[in-house]
């Protein structure tokens, strides 16, 4: 039984630590975050090497290892997005009463620096896997990829519970982009892709021997998973998430800005 409660436990343990993390170092000063991107750069190039100094590990040690290599890899693109280093051209809130397709035009360039540097980085871990018997490192940062891709189209078009308390200062100019505060007609096929891909991650990890460096590794990315499919539901569900990292916001000032508070048709801004 703790060959199965132990990756599980872990996984939600790096998920809510390495989440809670990061929203305390982006609330710190902004003359901090200049030092934080450079020492994320170093440990993301160290990250990256150790795709390949893991890949022939096959050990249920080397399971942890990949996973928490490929959480590494993705922290880097979360911290240089919520700094705002790598976002996007577009860095002011959107026009009222856009059309939808102007508004996914418009909203897509806020962030495409950031989805086509995560593209990139992508296609460099897939390489460096490529005939690896650990491939986790991979496989993880993929898996954070479609589901944060997955979450932000929920997000797009509309989700009732959207946290946009948690955009820091600098950022608060993407709140005007998320969709009006109702359930979106296209959620439930978003959040069926999503329960799709954690159940298939359930049964492949079912499927093999208990304890095992194969069952191992995909239980954590099963785990991980399901948490997303948890944060999928947390945007329409009247559920208090934000309190899970109450001890890492800020309490002297709001992270949105007071003054851009205002009620428009695609939410706050």
């Amino acid at each position: 039984m703790s060959s199965v409660a132990i990756p599980l436990v872990a996984a939600v343990l790096i998920w809510w630590s390495s989440t809670g993390a990061l929203l305390w170092l982006v609330q710190r000063n902004r003359s901090t975050h200049k030092w934080v991107a450079a020492v994320a750069t170093l440990s993301v190039l160290a990250a990256t090497a150790s795709v390949v100094a893991v890949r022939d590990v096959t050990s249920v040690s080397g399971a942890y290892a990949g996973f928490a290599i490929g959480i590494a890899l993705w922290a880097w693109h979360e911290i240089m997005f919520l700094f705002g280093y790598v976002s996007g051209p577009r860095r002011t809130p959107c026009p009222p009463d856009l059309k939808p397709w102007r508004r996914f035009f418009a909203s897509t360039q806020t962030v495409i620096h950031h989805e086509l540097a995560i593209a990139g980085h992508a296609i460099i871990i897939l390489a460096l896997s490529v005939g690896a018997a650990n491939s986790f490192a991979a496989l993880t940062f993929v898996l954070l990829w479609v589901m944060r891709l997955n979450s932000k189209m929920v997000v797009f078009f509309g989700a009732p519970n959207i946290s946009d308390e948690l955009l820091p200062r600098h950022l608060a100019y993407l709140s005007s982009y998320f969709g009006k505060k109702r359930i979106a007609p296209l959620f439930p096929v978003l959040i069926a892709i999503a329960t799709i891909i954690a159940l298939a991650l359930v049964y492949q990890a079912a499927t093999l021997p208990i304890g095992s460096f194969e069952s191992t590794g995909y239980l954590l990315l099963a785990a991980l998973a399901t948490l997303a499919v948890l944060e999928h539901w947390a945007l329409v569900l009247p559920v208090p998430d934000t309190a899970l990292w109450a001890w890492a916001q800020r309490k002297d000032q709001p992270a949105v800005p007071i003054a851009t508070n205002k009620t428009t048709k695609y939410g706050r801004i």
